[in-house]
């Protein structure tokens, strides 16, 4: 009963992390492996697997089943009741990363309000700058700031990010203030080091035509707080998140230079998840409260 219903192939894709290696266990088809997976994911409405072109993780749900198939029949039937109860009420374990310093910003009350709206979720969140491997590191959503790579992960934009080019008056003073995007090329440039753009600097001028100008670093971080100290003590301009250096800008700490442009490409806030189909109430819910603070 357990194989013909998918339970055993599903089993052995989990313990091999790998729908070839179960298939050869199992003396049958790759593709007859995958299709009886699937089936069984639609026919429980969850998902068991998440599947990239480099790897094969078992989800929070997938475990679970795991446990109960290497126990009993019986613990399968007590284990696809709770897990059903998942899908009317949020509840398991919601791991998330998110951009340090725009976390603690804006992360920290919805989350703190998350928790107490769902007592039954229990929340493992990370503020961290590094690139994290999503499924691999057993995430269940990160969010993320700028442009996306093509990475085959599930995006949905959550809010506009606008970024200002900002200097020091003392850095004014020095060196002057830019009348065009080419002036930017002899001034020093404080370079955020995980920039897909590198010291590139694409903009957009008024007329709508677009440009790049190549920029000279006078220092390299990766940190936010680095960047804006960097900034204000004249070492260079920058370009910053707006939340980052607006109290700077009404204070007169830091000025806005070439307003006129825009900066490209456009920014924005995303939550990224590995797969749309099945996608856990925790996670829609969790997904749903922060596109309504950040809107």
């Amino acid at each position: 009963m357990i194989y013909s219903n998918g339970f055993e192939m599903f089993r052995e894709v989990a313990k091999h992390q790998s729908f070839t290696k179960a298939a050869a266990a199992l003396d049958v088809s790759s593709a007859a492996v995958s299709r009886q997976v699937k089936s069984l994911e639609q026919r429980l409405g969850l998902l068991l697997l998440h599947r990239t072109t480099r790897s094969v993780a078992v989800t929070e749900a997938g475990r679970d089943l795991v446990d109960a198939l290497n126990r009993s029949e019986g613990e399968v039937s007590s284990c696809l009741e709770q897990l059903g109860k998942g899908k009317e009420k949020p509840s398991g374990k919601l791991k998330i990363n998110a951009p340090m310093a725009f976390g603690e910003r804006f992360l920290v009350s919805p989350i703190a309000d998350y928790a107490r709206l769902y007592p039954d979720v229990i929340l493992d969140i990370e503020f961290d700058d590094k690139r994290v491997h999503l499924i691999e590191e057993g995430y269940d959503l990160v969010i993320r700031i700028g442009v996306l790579e093509d990475s085959g992960l599930v995006a949905k934009r959550l809010c506009d990010f606008p970024s200002h080019i900002c200097a020091s008056k003392d850095f004014i003073n020095q060196y002057g203030n830019p009348s065009s995007p080419d002036d930017l090329r002899k001034l020093p440039f404080v370079q955020y080091t995980n920039s897909p753009l590198g010291n590139t600097l694409n903009y957009k001028g008024n007329s709508g035509r677009e440009g790049s100008v190549s920029l000279a670093p006078a220092i390299y971080t990766n940190s936010l707080a680095m960047l804006v100290e960097s900034t204000l003590k004249g070492i260079g301009f920058a370009r910053l998140p707006a939340f980052a250096v607006e109290n700077h800008i009404e204070s007169g700490a830091l000025i806005r230079l070439l307003c006129k442009i825009e900066c490209l490409p456009e920014r924005a806030i995303y939550a990224i998840y590995p797969d749309k189909r099945f996608l856990p109430l925790k996670v829609r819910k969790f997904i749903d409260l922060l596109y309504d603070r950040l809107n």
